[in-house]
């Protein structure tokens, strides 16, 4: 399977960084696409809609009102700073990259974005709302030989998942390490 583009999910902080790079890495050597996603959780702004809904705050501890304006400009300024560390990330190599900013769940949003792609690498537990008529493969994070085998068998869309950032890069990692044909 010829890898074009790889999609990668990216959060509301620079804790991804470590898997951006990863996906970066793999991207160059493989001559593929980059592909940023940055999906702005529905649930959330609904969240904040709600007249109970408060936020404490992490330097003061003081509770204040949520509302969906300060959110949606929140979830802007973190998706400024997913873009920019994704040009920070990609500028360091010859990667070809974009930038796109979703709404919605970010399995689902994910999963969505998976059809122009031949590898979604994101942080989430297990995707959910997958249509059944599209095959998707997930492969845990931790186990490069999975994803290999998942990649020569190139059928449908691969999602590699896992719960931690470094697991995530480092079975990228790994999988660069490998002779690649």
């Amino acid at each position: 399977m010829k890898i074009r583009r790889i999609i990668v999910g990216l959060e509301p902080a620079s804790r991804s960084r470590a898997l951006l790079e990863a996906a970066a890495d793999l991207a160059g050597s493989l001559e593929a696409e980059l592909i940023g996603l940055f999906v702005e959780d529905a649930d959330l702004l609904h969240f904040a809609g709600l007249p109970f809904a408060r936020e404490v705050g992490f330097a003061s501890a003081r509770s204040r009102p949520l509302d969906v304006e300060s959110m949606e400009r929140s979830l802007r300024a973190w998706a400024d700073e997913a873009r920019r560390m994704l040009a920070s990330v990609a500028g360091r190599t010859s990667v070809r990259w974009s930038f796109r900013v979703a709404r919605g769940s970010v399995a689902a949003e994910l999963l969505a974005a998976a059809s122009e792609a031949d590898l979604v690498v994101a942080n989430i537990e297990q995707p959910g709302g997958q249509d059944q008529a599209v095959p998707v493969r997930i492969v845990r994070a931790g186990d490069p030989a999975a994803l290999r085998a998942a990649l020569e068998a190139g059928d449908g869309i691969l999602v590699l998942a896992g719960a931690d950032d470094a697991v995530v890069g480092n079975t990228l990692r790994e999988l660069l390490g490998q002779e690649w044909a």
